[in-house]
């Protein structure tokens, strides 16, 4: 077999696939998007620390799931000789009659949230039933179950996918004990989410704002969220604004701000860190690389925008 890109190998497989993203949230990716980038054409949509975090759902008698990282390059193109290393291990593993991926450094393993977040999700597009975990946590969240203690994490993430448009769910989010509301916030924050269950997360964020404010990245309350985090300016505030708001940075005005507050926060210790991870995002990259030209920045933010080069 002619090793040419992942989609391609893919595709010789003969078996039907899903690709998710396992970067910044757990989301799948449009089969033309996850082609395009595959075969060099397109930058990586939501590169996290330099790499694409895929989580690789396919399928022919029983499902099988790889999860792999890629490095990319300045431009966030995926290293294709990187893909090419992966694909041979993969082959060389098939040829010796093994199912298992073999141990490499393009494998890893997620976070337990996002399996969990990447499960659900995946369950529900093979339709097949839920975790164990799932009918408790529905009778919880429908207020038939009180020991919140018995809840699993895999649980809460099928009611998410599940059942997040249910129209009984803004009356559960507004309910729940911090205990469950944490996460159950950390798994809303992979899916778009109706106006009504926005509001009920938007009315709890006083009580655990970095949370509750990540699960708001993907709803139209993600502007006033990152500017209520950018007024507090803490290092967790940032970093959340950088890694699940990021969106909201392609206002100029507020990217501008952004860049202040990372350049006066600890003399600058973490601007380059922040800079270089959102310097990789295609829909900021050309606002991040301008801001190397602006007159107006100030001093501190030159003297940052200095130290990276």
């Amino acid at each position: 077999m002619e090793l040419t890109n992942l989609a391609d190998f893919l595709d010789a497989s003969g078996a039907r696939y899903r690709i998710f993203d396992l970067g910044r949230r757990v989301v799948p990716l449009p089969e033309d998007d996850f082609r395009r980038c595959a075969e060099g054409e397109r930058p990586y949509p939501y590169p996290l620390q330099r790499q694409a975090w895929l989580g690789i759902l396919f399928w022919q008698d029983q499902p099988y799931v790889w999860f792999v990282r890629l490095g990319l390059d300045e431009q966030g193109l995926i290293n294709q000789g990187q893909a090419a290393q992966f694909m041979a291990q993969v082959l060389a593993a098939m040829q010796e009659g093994r199912d298992a991926l073999p141990d490499n450094p393009f494998t890893f393993l997620p976070s337990e949230e996002k399996r969990a977040a990447f499960h659900s999700q995946a369950k529900l597009l093979l339709g097949e039933p839920a975790s164990l975990y799932y009918e408790e946590t529905l009778a919880y969240a429908r207020g038939q179950l009180r020991d919140w203690q018995r809840l699993g994490l895999q649980g809460l993430a099928d009611l998410v996918a599940r059942d997040k448009d249910q129209p009984w769910f803004p009356g559960f989010v507004a309910e729940a004990p911090l205990e469950v509301l944490i996460p159950l916030a950390m798994q809303l924050e992979n899916h778009k989410l109706a106006p009504e269950l926005a509001e009920a997360l938007w009315e709890r964020l006083p009580q655990a704002p970095l949370p509750l404010g990540r699960a708001l990245g993907r709803t139209g309350k993600a502007a006033e969220v990152a500017d209520k985090l950018l007024a507090e300016a803490a290092l967790q505030d940032l970093l959340v604004v950088a890694g699940r708001l990021w969106e909201s940075l392609e206002d100029e005005k507020r990217l501008g701000h952004f860049l202040e507050l990372a350049a006066a926060l600890e003399e600058g210790r973490h601007f380059p860190a922040l800079f270089a991870d959102l310097v990789m995002l295609p829909s900021l990259r050309p606002k991040l690389l301008a801001k190397l030209r602006d007159p107006e920045r100030s001093v501190a933010l030159a003297k940052a925008l200095g130290s990276l080069f």
